[in-house]
């Protein structure tokens, strides 16, 4: 079964080595406003699922359980993205942990209202992990 683990920054990205490196982690609090938003997942992926591409999406979702929408190029777009991951089992290496997968994705700043909201991740289709933070109106 591959574990997954959400971790919301101010910025975050991956280094050659698969090391995340991490501005502002951790919160669960913010401000609306310009403030940027970056959301990490981690995954611990178990051998019986290396060699094949495993269906990952990160979804953005409201208190009322609808996919959250912002302003783009082409219009209002939803706070979803879909994509796959496959690992290659490691020279030498004897099976005795599961293998870290981890992508940062960096949203920069959201027009988000204040409420609270939930970032899902899906992996095959089934849910994984979530977290949860709640939006301040400005000046609070």
């Amino acid at each position: 079964m591959i574990r997954a683990h959400v971790v919301l920054a101010d910025f975050a990205e991956a280094d050659a080595s698969g090391k995340v490196h991490l501005l502002g982690g951790g919160w669960t609090v913010t401000r609306a406003g310009a403030s940027t938003h970056a959301v990490v997942v981690f995954l611990k992926v178990p051998a019986d699922h290396f060699g094949t591409p495993i269906p990952v999406t990160l979804r953005l979702v409201s208190k009322s359980g609808e996919v959250v929408e912002q302003p783009g190029p082409g219009g209002l777009q939803r706070l979803e993205i879909t994509g796959q991951i496959e690992l290659q089992e490691p020279l030498d290496w004897d099976q005795a942990v599961d293998l870290d997968a981890v992508f940062p994705v960096n949203f920069g700043a959201l027009a988000l209202q204040a409420g609270s909201y939930r970032w899902v991740v899906e992996i095959d289709g089934k849910e994984a992990a979530t977290t949860d933070f709640v939006v301040r109106a400005s000046g609070i």
